[in-house]
C-alpha cells in the first residue's frame, strides 16, 4: 500500500467506516449481479443504488487510505450513464 495522501487526514472514525462499509460491501456485492435484489444486511435493507453510493464512499475512503483504487475508476468510468440514472456521483463526503 503506497500513499499519495497526507495520512494526517485521516481519522479514527474514518478508518472505523473503511472497515465497517468493508463489511458491507462484502453483504450485498450480490446487487451488482442481480441488481433486481434487496438484501437484508446490518440492520437495513439495501438495495442497488445503495450499492453504487456505498461503493463511492468506500473507494473515497480506501484511496484516503492509500490503496489502489483504479479497479474502482475503471467500473465507475464504463459505467457513469449507471450512476448517473441512480443520481450517484463521485462526490463521496
Amino acid at each position: 500500500m503506497s500513499s499519495k495522501h497526507d495520512n494526517s487526514s485521516i481519522t479514527p472514525e474514518f478508518t472505523e467506516e473503511l472497515r465497517y462499509l468493508h463489511k458491507v460491501m462484502q453483504a450485498i456485492d450480490i446487487l451488482g449481479e442481480q441488481p433486481e435484489l434487496a438484501v437484508i444486511a446490518y440492520g437495513r435493507i439495501w438495495q442497488y443504488p445503495d450499492l453504487l453510493k456505498t461503493a463511492i464512499r468506500y473507494a473515497w475512503l480506501a484511496q484516503l487510505h492509500g490503496f489502489d483504487i483504479e479497479p474502482f475508476r475503471r467500473w465507475y468510468n464504463r459505467d457513469a450513464e449507471i450512476f448517473t440514472h441512480y443520481g450517484v456521483e463521485w462526490q463521496p463526503h
